[in-house]
């Protein structure tokens, strides 16, 4: 089968009779560019690295650190666990971060390379705008602060949306496409099966319904194929044909109508709260698809986006009615591709759908950079603040030898799980500073020593603070973040 064709070619947003860069410098030149503007760039060179991320950069058997192979029994990420083997144990915190900057780099580039592919002749600028609308994802910066958990699966998107292309030329090709991609996309996290099938539809323009059903009831059976390996994977490895889901995630096995309930409003309440973090994209997506509707030259293409949206919720809400489970609001990756795609898609409208289309491609660049900016930025601040921690409490005595560090919270934070996270973070960022040295926490007559000299009691430490009690080093942590 041939793969379908392109629109038409013609001039949208603007003439081409003037100055055209070369294709492959306009996207690296707005790669550039984007880095810069979101701060991607501080983040790769200095990262500020999750507590549950560190186990994913740490060779086995490190004190405090989470086992990575027996965390396949809780959520079944085998290509994580494989890339951690192969990979992770063996980089730094600085070069996993690299890593995950440059595959969501090459990840932004082939959904570029896609959309262009859908669409007429743009002028340079318009052209440029696009790629840093469909770089500026509200939702993917927040998961840049796991970089060695978390770079398979943009991996697993980048190749899927550079192969996509190809694949869709022949059906049994694009079916293997979406039985390998959707097994990979299974067997990490986040899940950017998601992803892959808005990209789907997108390629796919505006065939006919029934072979766009086909490919939907395709990619749910690849994914049913795909649980069954991590349940296979599971009965080898663990004796437990399946995954046993970690009881913080609050899991509710449908087992009577009272659970359908109980799942069917946790649904519905992880959608509300969904809508409520994305809501200033969500307001130009709607606007855009509004339009999309109203234009029949780009109505079918803006359907069949639409169709593959509405299949990824109904997935969604299936997993959460079955197991109770719901997905983190920054682990829903398909909403900006849902958001972007109907102004891209205006782009090839007739009358003023293009002007539209342009318009809430700036807007959608906009909110996305000011997102950026401000949470990376965020974690930055902290990044500079416990560094700075770290390395005053391991700085070498006078004789050249390490002080014995440990850590001190106030017990009412060390009891939560944002005071956890926050101590789990500064405890690692202790350990890469001091060489893998790995500080204790204080014991009662050391702490109370620590907290009687602490700046800032009332306050649990306020912004943190290094004292030194005789030989030891006692490190007080930080309050944790707003953002926890």
């Amino acid at each position: 089968m041939t793969a379908p064709p392109r629109a038409p070619v013609r001039a949208a947003g603007g003439s081409r009779s003037g100055w055209q860069p070369p294709r492959a410098l306009l996207v690296v030149g707005v790669l550039v560019v984007a880095l810069l503007l979101t701060d991607a760039v501080a983040q790769a060179v200095t990262p500020y690295i999750r507590r549950d991320d560190w186990p994913y950069l740490l060779p086995p058997h490190t004190p405090d650190a989470t086992d990575v192979y027996a965390k396949n029994l809780n959520e079944g990420r085998w290509l994580n666990w494989v890339w951690w083997l192969v990979v992770g144990q063996h980089g730094t915190a600085v070069s996993a971060a690299l890593t995950y900057v440059a595959a969501y780099a090459l990840f932004v580039a082939g959904f570029w390379r896609l959309v262009r592919r859908r669409l007429p002749s743009l002028h340079w600028a318009v052209d440029a705008l696009l790629g840093l609308g469909l770089f500026t994802s509200v939702l993917w910066v927040h998961l840049f602060y796991w970089p060695g958990t978390l770079t398979p699966s943009v991996l697993v998107a980048a190749a899927g949306v550079w192969t996509l292309p190809a694949a869709s030329r022949r059906r049994s090709h694009l079916a293997l496409w979406l039985l390998g991609t959707t097994v990979l996309a299974v067997l990490t996290y986040p899940p950017v099966a998601g992803v892959l099938i808005v990209c789907v539809a997108l390629q796919l323009g505006a065939q006919s319904w029934r072979r766009l059903a086909l490919v939907g009831l395709g990619f749910l059976l690849a994914y049913a194929v795909g649980i069954g390996v991590v349940y296979v994977l599971n009965a080898i490895a663990f004796g437990h044909p399946g995954v046993v889901v970690a009881a913080w995630r609050r899991p509710n096995p449908l087992t009577s109508l009272y659970d359908a309930k109980v799942n069917t409003l946790r649904a519905l309440r992880s959608l509300a709260r969904l809508g409520v973090a994305v809501w200033p994209a969500l307001v130009v997506g709607v606007v855009a698809v509004a339009v999309g509707l109203w234009d029949r030259s780009v109505r079918p293409r803006v359907l069949r986006v639409l169709a593959a949206v509405a299949l990824v919720v109904g997935l969604g809400a299936l997993q959460t009615l079955v197991t109770g489970v719901v997905t983190d609001p920054r682990g829903e990756l398909w909403v900006w591709p849902a958001v972007v795609l109907p102004a891209a898609l205006l782009l090839a409208g007739s009358h003023w759908s293009p002007r539209v289309g342009v318009a809430a491609l700036a807007a959608l660049a906009v909110i996305g950079t000011l997102t950026w900016r401000a949470d990376v930025g965020d974690h930055q601040a902290s990044q500079r603040r416990y560094a700075a921690l770290a390395q005053e409490a391991t700085a070498l005595r006078p004789d050249g030898s390490r002080p014995l560090v440990v850590l001190y919270q106030a017990p009412r934070e060390r009891a939560t799980a944002r005071g956890r996270i926050t101590a789990g973070t500064l405890q690692m960022m202790i350990r890469a500073e001091s060489g893998g040295l790995v500080p204790r926490w204080c014991r009662p007559a050391e702490c109370t020593r620590i907290a009687a000299r602490a700046p800032h009691r009332g306050t649990a430490g306020g912004a943190g603070t290094v004292v030194r009690v005789g030989t030891l080093v006692g490190v007080v942590v930080p309050h944790p973040p707003a953002r926890l």
